[in-house]
């Protein structure tokens, strides 16, 4: 463990080497030292309002711009959804004359639109018709590029740039913004955008790749919830990062028609309180630490105000205002795990190695948010990309090597112990022939036990040896092999039918078959039981799935099945109940309508999951429906909608309906020939992988 923590050191070190190398590489944007006019301190602005044109901007009076940085344009004209007009004047020098030319502003906020010489060039974002407009989007972190034709520029005279800005949050216009070639303006607005807007897409890869490799490993190691934490958390990252690109996202805004705003409450503001939350989750998890109650109802009650206070706010200036309190009530959930881990890493902790080992994963990220808050904060620089972006990756990353280096040791330690063994199973290879004999001498005496727990498997399920009352039914009960995972009864008193149970085990072969013998003594004795109180059949249900999750104790086996009750109507009619725990749904043939449809509970009916798995709540529902002369109910397990043939094309339920509602008038037994007759036509002889039963009752 010690070598792992080295490399994962290692790793850390290299990472933070390459995040300062794209920092110093990204502050050189003209390596080739193309000529270039920066107007940084050419900038001037004038209040404006939406109607504004480029001929009414031309006449107003402007002011000079004292800064060029991150909120100066907020400064000056507010939060709250104004409109600015910024102009810069300037003249070509030769290198710059008779060609076309670009013009790149590193950042710009919220949206603006931009005019060259009173002719229109281009805009970036949705402005809308003020801060309460539906249709509003921010131009985005990426670089703005605008192209000025050789047409539109005076070569000797002066050039006069109009910005329309809606100041709106954090409105701003960076220094850096420069007039050149159009080759190294685009170069130079691809290299600012990428690192600000782009790269996370890479980060998306990376944290899709950890989600899904956490969730395997949560499916394989079920007692790690921390595994499923951090899965959540790569999906919910995922989500969040898609912010720093939105308008590259197909869906949002002027691209679809998820409006901007609701997606920045969603994405931005309600993903990151459920990412802090998660985070919280996912260490208490990790450790192996048990929150206690106040922690727990903090946590919640935070995540719960802030979304609340997102949801409800009702535009994006509201949002920006709200932005410090809901985040000083949010970092609660990413500060109380973090003091968490620094409590446990002394080492009078049980898991102080654990808390080490996270404390060491998290620097990176602590440090890029220091690194963050700080150019953010006091630098007020909005041109960098979030460093705390590649440090949330760094901790994924860390994580992503120390589980691969973990289980690269358990694999060598397996391989090691495989050649130690390979000796000592090919001493043992000679005692195995002699046993050989007395095992081939068992297997017959287990293939006759095989065939004897057939037989009395088959004594207990078997349809009625008599006929019934105002029925003709047909059976078919085909085991994949000697012994069956199905089972099925008849409840009846003598021609009177009652009801019918169909039931199918999980698994296959010798166990599944134990365990019917298991679960039909509970489900008859149950049924029994309920026909003589008058019990409903969900109740009956729940009854069975009690007494057999008590029974089977242990045993992973669990059940599908269906209980069915008939009762008389003086009309002649009968009114069929049935009750289905997780089966393949009955299909029901009208003689009236010549028509097959599934037996379908009622909408909203609680799910009706199967019997027998420990540690779910699940509650059944019962169904009614009244047969008439000739209709006709196919119970059914899915061995016989799943049999397939050899292009592994399964049989399916269409071929079953077709062939009940083309031989809705023959009788049972034919109906039943006609159907096994075309299952063994599509296999073709392939084998049964799985046991097939087959119960179809006619209405006299």
């Amino acid at each position: 463990m010690k070598r792992s923590l080295r490399r994962i050191i290692a790793a850390v070190s290299a990472a933070i080497t390459i995040l300062i190398c794209f920092s110093l590489t990204s502050c050189n944007d003209n390596p080739d030292n193309e000529p270039r006019l920066y107007i940084d301190d050419y900038f001037s602005w004038a209040p404006g309002n939406y109607e504004d044109t480029i001929e009414d901007a031309q006449n107003l009076p402007y002011k000079k711009l004292e800064r060029m940085g991150y909120k100066n344009i907020s400064q000056v004209a507010g939060t709250h959804g104004d409109y600015v007009w910024v102009k810069a004047e300037f003249t070509l020098p030769e290198e710059l004359k008779n060609d076309d030319l670009s013009m790149v502003v590193p950042y710009l906020h919220f949206a603006e639109e931009l005019y060259l010489n009173g002719y229109y060039i281009d805009d970036y974002g949705v402005m809308g018709e003020g801060p309460d407009s539906p249709g509003i989007q921010e131009a985005g972190y990426g670089a703005h590029l605008f192209d000025f034709p050789e047409s539109f520029l005076n070569q000797d005279g002066v050039n006069v740039i109009h910005i329309k800005i809606f100041a709106l949050g954090a409105a701003s216009i960076t220094d850096g913004v420069f007039v050149g070639k159009r080759q190294d303006c685009w170069k130079t607005s691809d290299n600012q955008t990428f690192y600000r807007t782009r790269v996370y897409v890479f980060f998306e890869g990376g944290m899709l790749i950890c989600g899904i490799f956490f969730l395997m490993l949560y499916f394989a190691f079920k007692r790690e919830r921390s595994y499923l934490r951090f899965a959540i958390l790569n999906i919910l990252s995922i989500i969040f990062f898609s912010n720093f690109f939105v308008n590259d996202v197909p869906w949002v805004g002027f691209h679809g028609g998820f409006p901007f705003v609701l997606f920045f409450k969603f994405a931005k503001c309600i993903c990151f309180f459920a990412l802090e939350a998660e985070f919280a989750l996912f260490v208490l998890d990790y450790l192996h630490v048990k929150a206690n109650l106040i922690d727990t109802i903090i946590r919640a009650a935070t995540f719960i105000v802030n979304s609340a206070v997102v949801i409800l706010a009702p535009d994006y200036h509201t949002l920006m205002r709200l932005t410090y309190p809901v985040l000083v009530i949010a970092a609660y959930n990413f500060i109380s795990p973090i003091v968490i881990t620094a409590i446990h890493c002394r080492k009078k902790s049980p898991v102080w190695k654990e808390a080490r080992f996270l404390g060491l994963s998290l620097l990176p990220l602590l440090i890029t948010i220091f690194i963050d808050f700080a150019l953010k904060t006091f630098a007020m620089d909005i041109k960098h990309m979030y460093y705390s972006a590649i440090g949330w990756m760094l901790f994924i990353i860390i994580l992503f090597i120390y589980f691969s280096v973990k289980y690269n040791g358990i694999a060598g330690r397996l391989e090691y112990l495989n050649k130690k063994l390979e000796f000592e199973i090919k001493a043992q290879t000679e005692k195995l022939v002699d046993v050989n004999k007395k095992l081939e001498n068992d297997q017959k005496a287990a293939q006759q036990d095989m065939e004897m727990a057939a037989i009395v498997q088959k004594k207990f399920f078997h349809a009625p040896d008599h006929e019934l009352n105002n029925w003709d039914f047909s059976v078919i009960y085909k085991p994949r092999s000697i012994v069956s995972g199905d089972l099925f009864n008849f409840y009846h008193e003598g021609p009177v039918l009652n009801g019918i149970s169909l039931f199918d085990a999980s698994g296959h072969g010798v166990a599944a078959s134990l365990v019917t013998m298991l679960a039909e003594n509970i489900i008859q004795q149950t049924y029994r039981e309920s026909l003589e109180s008058g019990a409903n059949l969900a109740d009956t249900l729940s009854v069975i799935n009690s007494r057999f999750i008590t029974a089977k104790e242990g045993i992973d086996n669990y059940l599908t099945g269906i209980l069915l009750s008939t009762k008389e109507n003086e009309d002649g009619s009968c009114l069929m109940t049935l009750s289905n725990a997780g089966h393949p749904y009955p299909l029901l043939y009208s003689a009236a309508n010549q028509t097959v449809e599934e037996i379908l509970p009622d909408v909203g009916s609680p799910f009706s999951g199967p019997v027998g798995l420990r540690g779910f709540d699940i509650t059944y529902s019962q169904v009614e429906t009244e047969l008439h002369s000739g209709d006709i109910v196919l119970l059914y397990t899915d061995g016989l909608t799943e049999i397939a043939n050899e292009a592994q094309q399964q049989f399916g339920l269409q071929a079953v309906i077709e062939t009940l509602r083309n031989n809705g008038n023959k009788s049972s037994k034919e109906i039943m020939e006609l159907l096994m007759k075309r299952v063994d036509t599509f296999c073709a002889g392939s084998p049964h992988k799985d046991d097939i039963s087959v119960i179809i009752l006619k209405r006299a």
